[in-house]
């Protein structure tokens, strides 16, 4: 009998001793799990503050040329600047890269960094080790015809730490601070062009043959030029169809293109990869908001049709993979470019300023309009569009985050 209580107070004490273990344990991977997620954040941190520097640099694209040019090698364009005023300083390390720390804890105790490094070195020197988790310019490797040094394509790569701040005057990596998690993400941006073979209010690829016309203005619809440019342009068939009092400004109001209007060449992207870059990537427009957002970039990943419920009303670049119809009475006013890989239906009231790309061929107004439906070429807007929107983007497809990595501290 002795013997039993004796062996059942030893099995309640290691299950007491276990289950203290076990909830120990669970503690601390919370406690793990909970501070790798917090350098998870600050390494995003870093790269969003690096896809900002790219974009807020006065010469775009931001590259040192090919062959090099302004710096002595491709990576060296990437050049984050301290300055004693932080409003306007890149880093707090140049040396380094962009780097930032700030507390991540309400006692101040607790404290994040992310260094985004810069190839220090030209790589062309023997004697200059490479760094393959530094920014680099790697253009020549995404684009067919194109070169690092042209600084179209960027690989970012980032590193957040999250650390405790025991002794201030002390590195955040050398005692008594001590780094509780390291999280290394990566990214890669892209610039878009927006590249018109002729400046004209609609261009399409083919404008029909003989007596068919892929391109019809009907009365009430109007292609507009100006002293310069033109109303309607193709790179291969026939001139747009006028019918009654369809308009095509400026004389002579067509022209061919010297290069077929794909979205490969405009905007020196495939549809595949536009739709990573865009802002909004749907597949009907009951997806968009009501109201659109100005100067967006916006996908539709099939036909598309804007009605008086959901007007196309807004501004920026506008893609549609199929064919795009504007209803009668929808009161479309769009600012921008449109591109659209089947053909173009712009029934009245509508007005868009800017340019329109229809490939497959466009109609422009109905053929009993009671208003006006009108592209008018407006270099201006354009090149509104082309600052605001074609600059760096990123590719979504390429985050990737790397977490207990071993060696990732090196």
């Amino acid at each position: 009998m002795l013997i039993a209580i004796f062996l059942s107070l030893v099995v309640a004490l290691f299950m007491t001793v276990g289950g203290q273990l076990i909830v120990t344990s669970q503690r601390n991977s919370k406690v793990q799990q909970h501070s790798l997620t917090e350098a998870d954040n600050v390494s995003r941190a870093g790269l969003v503050d690096a896809i900002s520097w790219f974009k807020r640099q006065t010469t775009q694209p931001v590259k040192s040329g090919y062959p090099p040019a302004a710096y002595p090698y491709p990576d060296a364009a990437f050049n984050p600047l301290y300055n004693a005023n932080p409003a306007i300083s890149d880093t707090i390390d140049q040396s380094i890269g962009i780097v930032s720390e700030f507390p991540v804890s309400v006692n101040g105790s607790k404290w994040g960094r992310y260094e985004v490094v810069k190839q220090s070195a030209n790589p062309a020197i023997s004697t200059n080790p490479y760094n393959a988790h530094a920014v680099h310019d790697v253009t020549g490797e995404r684009m067919d015809g194109h070169f690092n040094g042209e600084g179209l394509v960027w690989y970012l790569e980032s590193v957040g730490y999250i650390f405790q701040r025991n002794d201030p005057t002390k590195a955040f990596n050398i005692a008594p601070n001590v780094v509780l998690s390291t999280v290394r993400s990566s990214t890669e941006i892209k610039r878009l062009a927006l590249n018109l073979p002729v400046k004209a209010a609609l261009l399409t690829h083919d404008g029909g043959s003989g007596s068919t016309y892929n391109v019809t203005v009907n009365s009430g619809g109007a292609l507009m030029g100006l002293g310069g440019t033109y109303a309607f342009a193709r790179f291969t068939g026939n001139n747009a169809k006028k019918v009654g009092t369809g308009v095509l400004s400026t004389t002579p109001g067509t022209t061919t293109s010297p290069n077929d209007p794909t979205i490969q060449y405009l905007m020196g992207v495939s549809l595949s990869e536009l739709k990573l870059l865009s802002d909004y990537m749907v597949t009907d427009t009951h997806y968009l908001p009501v109201t659109l957002p100005d100067m967006t970039l916006i996908f539709i990943d099939r036909s598309a049709v804007f009605s008086s419920t959901r007007p196309l009303v807004g501004s920026g670049i506008l893609i549609v993979d199929g064919d795009l119809e504007i209803k009668a009475n929808s009161n479309a006013l769009y600012s921008g470019f449109i591109y659209v890989t089947g053909t173009l239906k712009l029934y009245d009231p509508a007005s868009v300023n800017g340019s329109v790309v229809a490939f497959g061929g466009a109609t422009i107004s109905r053929t009993s309009p009671t208003d006006k439906a009108t592209i008018n070429y407006d270099d201006a807007m354009r090149n509104a569009v082309t600052q605001q929107i074609c600059q760096y983007r990123e590719n979504k497809s390429t985050l990737h985050v790397f977490i207990g990595v071993p060696g990732l501290e090196n």
